[in-house]
């Protein structure tokens, strides 16, 4: 629930509780929010973003092309009725390619938030949002700034993020892109001397007798940052199971890939904010 949110003094029970679904009184607020990304004029909206969305989405939705649709008498009861699952990929496509300005709470989070919605929007890309599933307060803070970043290994995790947690999952793909998200923000900082360096030559690098690469954190020889920082990309790398075919092969489970996308995302974190830095000679 968003900061200052009403909540009833007499508990119902479901304050906790998230769902999936978008029962009547959330679905009437995000209608509200879906009204304000078309333009209305007399009670009228142009079917043009809701046949752009019915093709992107390759689902014949009934819309027709340059068509006039009264949004009381026609677009709300027909928003109000059609299923769960068309109805999340068109709010996910509402606010894909809606503008979604830098440094603000995207305007539908709050109703999301507020109703109990186990979705919630991130940025994507430079100006746009994408619904995924919601997690922790906590996490979400931590994974920010790595996930609205620029760089090739954060727009790498970006896809490997939304195919964990977004409207689609693909357990399997999201694994692959967190590797590749790692191995590109290492290769991008650690120096191999490989021609064909690959997230293991990373590895092999750090568990050198004498890595010349370390964690800000204090060392220890108990635990030292670059062999402990190895560990953490061997457990990653090592846990993939569906990166090649083989007669043992099986798909990551989504608990497997979002587990593997966390672990990347700090990671990616590290690599590319500071956090892993040279040992000085």
């Amino acid at each position: 629930m968003s900061d200052g949110a009403w909540s009833p003094v007499i508990p119902t029970g479901r304050e906790a509780a998230l769902t999936e679904e978008f029962p009547g009184y959330l679905r009437e607020s995000i209608c509200r929010w879906l009204k304000s990304q078309v333009k209305i004029s007399s009670g009228y909206v142009r079917s043009d973003r809701f046949v752009d969305f019915q093709n992107a989405y390759r689902t014949d939705l009934g819309f027709h092309a340059d068509a006039l649709l009264d949004w009381t008498d026609t677009v709300l009861p027909y928003l109000r009725k059609i299923s769960t699952e068309n109805f999340t990929n068109l709010i996910d496509y509402f606010a894909s390619t809606g503008y979604f300005p830098r440094g603000q709470e995207h305007d539908l989070e709050s109703t999301l938030s507020d109703g109990g919605s186990a979705w919630t929007v991130i940025r994507w890309n430079e100006s746009h949002a994408r619904l995924t599933k919601r997690v922790s307060d906590g996490v979400q803070l931590a994974v920010r700034d790595v996930l609205s970043a620029t760089d090739a290994a954060s727009a790498k995790l970006q896809e490997a993020w939304l195919d964990a947690y977004g409207t689609s999952p693909r357990a399997s793909v999201a694994y692959s892109h967190a590797v590749v998200a790692v191995e590109t923000a290492a290769l991008s900082l650690i120096e191999t001397g490989k021609e064909e360096p690959t997230l293991g030559t990373v590895i092999t690098v750090l568990e050198a007798s004498n890595p010349k690469w370390r964690l800000v954190l204090r060392d220890n020889e108990k635990a030292p940052s670059a062999k402990s920082l190895a560990t953490m990309m061997r457990v990653l790398w090592r846990g993939h199971a569906s990166r090649h075919g083989r007669p043992d092969y099986a798909d990551a489970t989504l608990e497997e890939a979002r587990a593997a996308v966390i672990l990347a995302a700090t990671l990616v974190q590290w690599l590319t904010s500071g956090v892993v830095i040279p040992v000085e000679a």
